[in-house]
């Protein structure tokens, strides 16, 4: 497999793109007020495909007939029309492109057209290149959620298509990931694909044109609906980046042979578009599915994960850095599914962990490095095992985490324990409880006579436990007291939110109940010291091994489950007796100074006030 490295570093081709980016906003001045941005984006990519046409042997005579429709100002959609007639690949594109451009008088068309004829797109090259820039630019502009530049990069070297073979894309866009392919590919292989947004599918096509790709079939369809047929169509290669907040409004089937795996939740569809992947890839067949940390570690879909880990059909996930879909911060993760796994690869999965490998691309979006892509793929097909970066698991190992396919759970934590000589679960020294969950309706009404405080993550700081902000509530039952109140030498960690923070329970504490945001951990004082494994979970390792651990997108989430299973170093109790000491004299110590300084500048502040004669309207 070779690698193939698209990104463009010469300063000359970087002007170019400049001037066609200019090109397009004065082409977009021209329509602004008039039509909708969409409308706008559609119509210059329109003009701009009738340029690139002109270009085109196979088109250039229609072509001109279109463009004499434009500078003449005339009946533009009846030759339209009869253009898609003589050109089938061209059905419904043109019209479904200019359709409103129809219903102006023309002379912006002749605009945008002139405009067109500047030193940027002039050769059938430059205006492939334009057309290409504009629906790059309509996407991000419409907040289309297009793959990333180095995601589809990375995923067009999974896997050395020829022209023997075949590919599908469901959740298609605009084809990105099919461009990437046919870009390093010699032959052409087969392409399906399947795509909801109209728009977008009108779009796809006209890419597949322009970039004179002959071998292809580009459906406008919901890809959980399709016809009837005995048989599923069957491919080499299946691809699929969903819309990460993707929901289906029909009706799932028991019987549904997609979903043989289980029936996915229709608020979240990752593990169906995995289903829908595997549904189609032929028995020697692999697929690639682009998803959100989530789809990884979500409880509510452990069987349905675990029923296709335990069939050895996913070969490697791919953890990738955060934030590189523009306007979201929610991390990518990559799975590659494979029915005909190599022997080496039989019975486990290889994860990757390459978030470490990003680069600043704007001020919204980082970007997927070039060594980061070099990395994985070498990895990927060398099954190269580096501590940090990748590792091997077998299956079996995976059921202790419930089959979770986290790759830094497995990877950070393996190269984090090998950092002590000895380590220990977590759950072995400690019990773990996660607090109360009460509504906001049942809040108001235990506010009442409250003598209890209620703390939640606003009141954990940096080590320390703030009580004044706190709501003070009466307990709900009688079963509260034990299971969700504080004791000195409990430590209370943030249970959710993308800050993990921890605090111990000292000696002045008060009578407290614990909201479900937080976990208690109620440390086996004969087993271990609290104010040491505060400062391991405080600490850098620790919070990496935290962080690790974490679910949810949105907003992250710590299971308790897993944290029992966190390692922690293990030092003799002679050690952590001594240090723990210190560390709580000196947290005392330190307490008590700055409690003493605290009272000193009041007594300044009040003394010099007096002076000032402003004592008096302070009190008043």
């Amino acid at each position: 497999m070779r690698y193939v490295d698209t990104s463009n570093n010469f300063k000359g081709g970087e002007l170019m793109e400049q001037k066609r980016e200019m090109l397009i906003n004065s082409c977009f001045d021209l329509l602004r007020g008039v039509f909708s941005h969409q409308q706008i984006f559609n119509i210059i990519l329109g003009v701009a495909a009738i340029k690139w046409m002109e270009q085109t042997e196979r088109y250039s005579q229609s072509a001109h007939m279109l463009s004499s429709m434009i500078l003449n100002k005339g009946h533009l959609g009846g030759e339209v029309k009869r253009h898609e007639d003589e050109q089938p690949e061209f059905d419904g594109i043109l019209t479904a492109l200019l359709g409103r451009a129809f219903e102006t008088s023309g002379e912006q068309l002749k605009d945008i057209y002139h405009q067109m004829d500047s030193e940027g797109a002039r050769t059938k090259e430059d205006l492939q290149k334009l057309i290409k820039e504009i629906v790059e630019l309509g996407q991000r502009e419409n907040h289309s959620g297009q793959t990333p530049k180095s995601v589809t990069k990375l995923v067009a070297n999974l896997q050395n298509l020829t022209s023997e073979n075949s590919f599908a894309d469901f959740c298609a866009g605009v084809s990105s990931f099919a461009l990437a392919i046919f870009n390093q590919s010699i032959h052409q292989p087969y392409y399906y694909a399947e795509e909801i947004n109209t728009n977008t599918h009108i779009i796809s096509r006209l890419l597949m044109i322009v970039n004179e790709i002959e071998n292809y079939e580009i459906v406008n369809k919901d890809i959980f609906i399709w016809d009837k047929v005995d048989k599923p169509r069957l491919f080499d290669f299946v691809v699929s980046d969903p819309p990460r907040n993707l929901k289906y409004h029909g009706k799932f089937k028991k019987n549904d042979p997609v979903f043989r795996y289980g029936l996915p939740r229709q608020s979240s569809m990752e593990w169906a578009v995995v289903q829908k992947v595997l549904y189609h890839m032929k028995s020697s067949g692999k697929g690639v599915v682009i998803g959100s940390k989530g789809m990884l570690v979500r409880s509510y879909e452990d069987e349905i994960r675990a029923a296709i880990v335990k069939d050895d059909l996913i070969e490697c996930v791919i953890t990738l850095p955060e934030n590189l879909y523009e306007n979201t911060g929610i991390g990518t993760e990559v799975m590659i599914l494979n029915r005909n796994k190599p022997a080496e690869r039989k019975g486990g999965i290889l994860f990757i962990n390459a978030q470490g490998y990003r680069e600043r691309l704007n001020s919204n979006q980082h970007t997927l490095t070039d060594e980061g892509t070099k990395k994985i793929l070498e990895a990927y097909h060398h099954n190269l095992i580096e501590e940090g970066f990748s590792k091997f698991v077998p299956i079996e190992e995976m059921a202790k985490y419930d089959y979770r396919l986290n790759p830094v759970e497995y990877i950070e934590f393996e190269s984090l324990i090998n950092q002590f000589d000895r380590t220990i679960p977590l759950g072995d020294i400690a019990e773990i409880t996660r607090g109360v969950n009460v509504t906001k309706k049942e809040l108001e009404s235990l506010e009442k006579d409250g003598e209890y405080y209620y703390l939640n993550i606003r009141n954990i700081d940096d080590g320390d436990i703030n009580y004044e902000d706190a709501l003070r509530i009466r307990p709900k039952s009688g079963d509260w007291l034990e299971r969700y109140s504080i004791q000195p030498g409990d430590i209370l960690l943030t249970a959710k939110g993308w800050e993990t923070k921890a605090a111990l329970v000292d000696d002045d504490f008060r009578d407290s109940f614990i909201s479900s945001n937080l976990t208690r951990i109620r440390v086996d004082r004969s087993k271990y010291n609290p104010y040491i494994l505060l400062e391991f979970l405080r600490s850098e390792v620790g919070k990496r091994m935290l962080e690790s651990i974490q679910t949810g997108t949105t907003i992250t989430l710590i299971n308790n489950k897993q944290l029992s299973r966190m390692e922690v170093p293990v030092y003799s109790k002679e050690m952590m007796d001594e240090i723990g000491r210190t560390i709580e004299e000196s947290q005392r110590t330190y307490k008590e100074r700055v409690q003493k300084a605290e009272q000193e500048y009041e007594g300044k502040r009040a003394e010099l006030l007096m002076r000032l004669g402003l004592d008096n309207l302070e009190k008043k």
